[in-house]
């Protein structure tokens, strides 16, 4: 039976690299359509983005306006051994459509990129053992006005503590 502890750890490591991060914190935050006019969002754990990044899956309600969200969903994809399991841990970037269009592109795919940025960067995995490997990602429409991009990644961790074999 795997634990996970691995995962939860996955996602506030996540959380906290995203709220380190100025822009997808001002992606998040601002409203407009230029990237050059936003103001630059307080970061860190009290920035007001952190409301807007959930460490489970979340969509938002139709009434919901004028905000964007990170969210996220874990599951253990295998585990065959009592020393390593696969995991994925799958971020979705929501993304109200009256906001979604920027001059620099869509906001959702400004998004998408920084998470991949910072989560499938190669040599300095933030989490995993060996690397964290990008899945099929997929443009989603989630709620009615709400749209981005679901975006699945795997990786490797430790299934159980030495001492628990």
């Amino acid at each position: 039976m795997p634990h996970f502890d691995a995962m939860i750890q996955q996602k506030i490591l996540l959380k906290r690299k995203l709220l380190q991060n100025q822009a997808v914190v001002n992606l998040l935050c601002n409203v407009g359509n230029n990237v050059v006019e936003f103001e630059n969002i307080r970061t860190g754990s009290k920035s007001p983005a952190a409301s807007l990044i959930k460490t489970h899956f979340y969509v938002p309600d139709t009434q919901t306006v004028d905000k964007n969200f990170i969210t996220m969903r874990s599951r253990v994809v295998y585990t065959d051994s009592n020393v390593v399991k696969e995991t994925g841990i799958t971020v979705y970037i929501i993304c109200n459509e009256h906001q979604i269009d920027l001059l620099q592109g869509s906001r959702a795919d400004l998004l998408a990129d920084e998470v991949d940025c910072i989560l499938n960067n190669g040599e300095e995995p933030l989490f995993g053992l060996g690397g964290i490997v990008l899945s099929t990602a997929d443009e989603v429409q989630f709620n009615e006005g709400y749209s981005g991009w679901q975006i699945p990644y795997i990786t490797h961790e430790r299934n159980r503590s030495a001492e628990l074999l």
